[in-house]
């Protein structure tokens, strides 16, 4: 770059919709569905079928959302969740 040229500053980088994580516990031991770029909650179940069900009234693609399990309170990782 030429010296003359002011370097364009990076965006801070966000993460998922911190609203979704104001109440931890609402979301403990439920599937969780986030946005394809991980920024916002989609829809939170018990069940992988029912948020399925709730990806799709949302409007949302489940192919391409991210999953994620939130472990209850007792859940210790061991064995095969760490692999």
């Amino acid at each position: 770059m030429f010296p003359s040229q002011k370097t364009p500053r990076a965006q801070p980088e966000t993460g998922p919709d911190d609203s979704a994580l104001e109440e931890p516990g609402k979301h403990r031991g439920r599937w969780v569905a986030w946005s394809p770029d991980g920024r916002r909650l989609v829809a939170s179940c018990t069940t992988l079928a029912a948020l399925d069900a709730e990806v799709r009234a949302a409007g949302e693609n489940p192919e391409e959302v991210l999953l994620d399990k939130i472990p209850d309170g007792d859940f210790i990782a061991s064995g095969s969740e760490l692999s």
